[in-house]
Order: structure tokens, then sequence, then C-alpha cells
């Protein structure tokens, strides 16, 4: 039976084993014999590999730390009473109810890491108490009411004075600025009466009380000159039940996912304003952005540079190695073929160059977190891939003007030696 010309070739499953097994015995001999330059390349993309694997790791844990030195300076966002008057949650002496609150509980729940506190503020007036002579005879200060545990936990940076307590204030206890206590020459244990004033005196309410001071803080803020109540002692004290003067919050994120939350409350609370303390969210947003463009350029310009470097040592192996390339084109390679074996090759460089590099760089930001921010870095897995995959792209896309030369390349030229 004579076969058409035109008709495809029909070739056996072990001629298509022998043709591949043929096509990776080349592709490793070309690795191996110029030993030297292919090291030379595989050197140039495990740099590349393990200084985009060591500012990547460093970027996710420069944002998270540079994260957790900003919560340290407190709420990020506030709910308060509209400024036109009553309306919602909000009555004519500028309150907010609790029971408007409620959104928030979902809220919290949807969105992990949100803490958030109810706060009373009020004026009261401090007296002499029998057991502590030394207070001046009678001095007005603003009284906080709130739960002080959750407050001290969303500003980390307050610091206690004398001994340390347990961080909630119960019944009959209370905390005093460390301004406020230099005033009154009061110090830990000491006892604090507090008087409502004239104009705050509503129904039967107490008209004073006393209180045990639980513990002096340093804010460095207002809130030094401030005496912290339970938030329900502060409400009966001041005939307030079931009312607040704000709400912080502290909401983890960049800037626009801050500015989301916002809108999002704004939805949830009609009748109240929420609004962003803009100093801390675009603070930390201007940081961190500027953080993640010097990174994000760092890496640019390393891997424009690596891609050079390469691209220029595979030039000098396709010049070597015209001879052989003229050979194979003279028994009847194709210029594909010889494409996909030298961008095998470039690809095979670049898996194992970012495997070298990812280890060598996951190391190096390790040591380097440890001793920039004192702490101890977590690799995150999605760098492995993510840096394979630059390398091997990089690898391949420097190839193609050496593949450029090799396809120019004339076998009836390379054999006569021109």
């Amino acid at each position: 039976m004579t076969r058409s010309p035109n008709s495809p070739i029909t070739r056996s499953p072990e001629h298509r084993i022998a043709r591949s097994s043929m096509f990776w015995r080349l592709w490793w001999r070309a690795l191996s014999v110029k030993r030297s330059q292919a090291a030379l390349a595989l050197g140039s993309l495990m740099v590349g590999a393990a200084i985009t694997s060591m500012l990547l790791s460093l970027y996710g844990d420069v944002r998270r730390k540079m994260t957790e030195d900003f919560r340290s300076y407190g709420a990020n966002v506030v709910i308060a009473p509209t400024s036109e008057g009553s309306d919602g949650g909000a009555d004519n002496n500028k309150m907010v109810e609790e029971s408007a609150l409620r959104p928030l509980a979902q809220f919290v729940r949807e969105s992990p890491g949100t803490s958030l506190v109810p706060v009373l503020y009020g004026v009261v007036r401090v007296s002499p108490d029998p057991a502590n002579p030394r207070l001046p005879e009678f001095t007005n200060v603003v009284a906080a009411g709130t739960d002080f545990g959750k407050l001290q936990r969303l500003n980390p940076g307050w610091r206690e004075e004398g001994e340390a307590f347990s961080g909630e204030l119960p019944p009959g206890e209370c905390a005093v600025g460390s301004s406020l206590a230099a005033r009154l020459h009061l110090r830990q244990g000491d006892s604090l009466q507090l008087h409502r004033l004239a104009e705050a005196d509503s129904g039967n309410a107490a008209r004073s009380t006393s209180y045990r001071i639980a513990a002096v803080l340093t804010t460095g803020a207002s809130e030094d000159d401030q005496v912290f109540l339970p938030l329900a002692d502060l409400q009966a004290f001041l005939g307030m039940a079931g009312k607040v003067t704000l709400v912080e919050l502290s909401i983890p994120g960049e800037t626009r996912d801050v500015e989301r939350d916002v809108h999002r409350l704004a939805g949830l609370l009609p009748g109240l304003e929420v609004r962003p303390i803009r100093q801390i969210v675009y603070s930390e947003g201007k940081v961190l952005g500027t953080i993640r463009w010097l990174l994000l350029s760092l890496t640019v310009l390393i891997l424009v540079i690596i891609a050079l470097c390469v691209m220029a040592t595979m030039t000098a192996i396709v010049m070597e190695r015209r001879k052989d390339i003229g050979v194979m084109k003279a028994l009847g390679a194709a210029d594909a073929l010889l494409m996909r074996l030298f961008m095998t090759e470039g690809a095979g460089l670049g898996l194992v160059g970012g495997i070298l590099g990812y280890t060598v760089g996951a190391l190096l930001a390790r040591s380097l977190a440890m001793r920039l921010f004192g702490v101890t870095l977590s690799l995150s897995m999605w760098t492995l891939p993510m840096v394979c995959g630059l390398m091997i792209a990089l690898a391949m896309l420097a190839a193609q003007v050496p593949v450029r030369i090799m396809r120019a390349i004339q076998p009836t030229v390379v054999l006569k030696g021109e």
C-alpha cells in the first residue's frame, strides 16, 4: 500500500517515548556541558529570588508590625451623636442611647479584630475624703464611665504606676490619670469622694459617693486629667441610665478598609455620626503605602537587573552553541523544537534558582525581622510559588533575545565556518 505524500506520518508510542527521552537528554546535556555559564545564570536567578523572597516576607511582617504599632494609639473610629440635635440615637443632651447601638454586635462578629468601648463623660466634683485629708477642698474633674479593661486593651500604650491590678474596675473602685493624681496628691490605694454638680442633680440619685483608687495611669494625653469609673456606676451617679457619650472603635486594616467599614456603620446606625480619626487612619495608610511602594520599586529594579544579566549569559550560551545548533538544524530539527529546548532550559534554571533563592531569602528575612523589629517572622508559603513563578517567567523572558538569535542561525553558513 502506497502512502500519499500529503498524509500525516503515524508514529508509534515507542517512537514518541524515544523522542521525548532524546529531548530530555539533550536538555540535560545543554545544562551540564557548559556548567560555568549555566551556574552563572542559575546564580543570578538565585540572587533575584533571594532578594524578592526577603522583601516580600519583610513587607508582610512590616505591615503587621506597623498595624500593631498604630493600634497602640487607640481608637481609629468614633461613633457620636449627630450635630443636628435629637435624631435616632441622639437626644437633646447629645447622648447616645445604648439601645441604638445593638447593630454593633453583629458588625463586631462579622469583622474579626474589631473592638469597641462605649464611654460616658461627665463633670464631677472631687472633695476631701475623711481618710485622705491631703486633698484640696473642692476640684472639678472629668469622669469617664466605661469598661476599663476593654478601654485599656484598646490603648495598649497606657502605663500603670505602682502595683499592677487586674485591669477590671469593680463597683466602688476607680482609676485616675497621673496629672490629676499629682495635682491632688493621690496615690494607689487612696480614697476619693465624688459629688454631682448642683446643675446635674436629678431624681433620687446619690449626690456623692466614695471610690478607692485601684490604679494611676500615664497616657500622655488628656486622659491624664480624668478619673475612670465603671460605666454602670457613672450612669447611676449622673442619673443617665442607658446612655453614653460616644463609642470608640478600633478597626484593623488599611485606609480603604477602614473607610469601607465606616460607610457600612453609617448605614447600620442612621441616627448617629460615624467618623474616622483621620490623623491615625491616614497616617497609617500613608506609612504602609510608602513601604509598599518602596519594596515594590526595589523588587522591580532588582528583577530588571537580574533579567539583563540572565539575558547576557544565555545569549553567550547560544553564541557558543552556534555549531551545535547548525548541526541540529542540518539534521532536520525545526526551530520550534530548538526553541522549546532552549525555553525549557531557562524554565529549569528559573525553577531551581527560585527554590534555592527562596530558602536563602527566607533565612535573611527571619534574621532581619528579629534585628529590626524584635519579632519572629512567620513565613508565608504563598511566597514560594510566587517567587518560583517569577523566576521561571523572568528566565523565559530573558531567553527571548537568544531565541531570536538561534532562529536566525543558518546551518550552511555555520558549518562552513563563516
